[in-house]
């Protein structure tokens, strides 16, 4: 497949990789529209938005560092 060729990935690493940013980015979700509705429940640290930037700038930069194998 182009797309994995391009980025230099097995579909298996893909697929790992991928999945475990839709579960990341769903779970913060679902907090963050629990805390929406209900003010006074806090958010996990390791879902609130300074935990889900930094993941996802750790993604990107993998996914950088990816491409230029």
């Amino acid at each position: 497949m182009k797309h994995l060729d391009e980025n230099n990935e097995t579909y298996c690493s893909h697929l790992k990789f991928a999945s475990k940013i839709a579960v990341q980015l769903y779970l913060s979700s679902v907090f963050f529209a629990a805390h929406a509705v209900f003010p006074c429940w806090d958010i996990p640290s390791n879902f609130d938005l300074n935990a889900t930037c930094k993941k996802i700038q750790k993604w990107n930069d993998h996914a950088k560092q990816r491409k230029n194998k």
